[in-house]
């Protein structure tokens, strides 16, 4: 017992808790260092980071908006028409028919009527057959001069774009066309050798593409281009050229003097 108090009073032991007491205030010290120095690495961060180089760049996410900025380009309306289907567009669609699909239908009416109106006048003694064949002599006539319009108050009464008062855009890019009805696209054109017959007068262009299609285009509104370079773009693109409509008599007149003088040189050519 005398020896087991004398190995607890040794001077080695009293000094273990005295060492231990110094370790953990040593680690204390040093956690409170290694704090502070994290600290400060916290702080120096953000400027080595702006100092240190930037990585370099995906060069796909970099071409990204050099692409998208070609494909806009590309997709930019050259020329672009806004119109709704009012009452000029409705004429001049249905004048073009006329003139071009369905040439002398006014004259051959107009002869009709006369040779229907003759023989009441002439030949019938009878009045009731006298004022028959003089009333469709006369109707007939006012026919061909008042077909148009006929049309014209039939076509507004059932046509629901003119009622509904439809806005119409028309955009012609480098390559191709897209024709839209209050923003959405209705018809398109691929590329301009689609292109079929270009028709023009003084106020509207008439643009016939494949599939029977046929836009009216008023020369007096674009919004995006020069109405009268637009015909020298078409004939670019699709190598058709523009064909001229006289609306006037005396420029109808003019236009078949020219033709019959072209060919008529054309012919003294050959015969040469």
């Amino acid at each position: 017992m005398a020896k087991n108090k004398a190995r607890r009073n040794r001077p080695q032991d009293q000094a273990k808790p005295k060492n231990a007491a110094a370790a953990e205030l040593q680690d204390l010290k040093e956690q409170e260092s290694a704090a502070a120095g994290a600290d400060e690495l916290q702080k120096d961060a953000p400027e080595k980071a702006a100092g240190a180089p930037k990585p370099a760049e995906d060069p796909a996410e970099a071409a990204s908006p050099a692409q998208e900025n070609k494909s806009s380009k590309k997709r930019e309306a050259l020329y672009r028409v806004v119109t709704k289907k009012d009452s000029g567009i409705i004429k001049a669609y249905i004048t073009f028919t006329y003139r071009v699909f369905h040439p002398g239908v006014s004259a051959r009416l107009f002869i009709y009527g006369l040779l229907i109106l003759l023989p009441g006048v002439f030949f019938f003694k009878d009045p009731f057959w006298r004022i028959f064949f003089i009333a469709i002599g006369i109707a007939v006539m006012l026919l061909a001069f008042f077909r148009q319009y006929i049309s014209l108050g039939i076509t507004k009464k059932n046509d629901p774009d003119y009622k509904s008062g439809a806005e119409f855009t028309y955009d012609f890019y480098e390559s191709s066309a897209a024709f839209f009805k209050n923003g959405e696209r209705f018809s398109q054109l691929d590329k301009y050798k689609d292109i079929t017959n270009f028709y023009y007068d003084d106020g509207y262009y008439y643009l016939a593409i494949k599939g029977r299609d046929l836009f009216v285009i008023p020369k007096d509104r674009f919004t995006v281009g020069d109405p009268a370079e637009f015909e020298d773009f078409i004939y670019k693109k699709s190598k058709h050229s523009c064909r001229w409509i006289p609306d006037k008599f005396g420029d109808k007149l003019k236009k078949r003097r020219a033709e019959r003088s072209i060919a008529a040189e054309s012919m003294a050519k050959s015969k040469k």
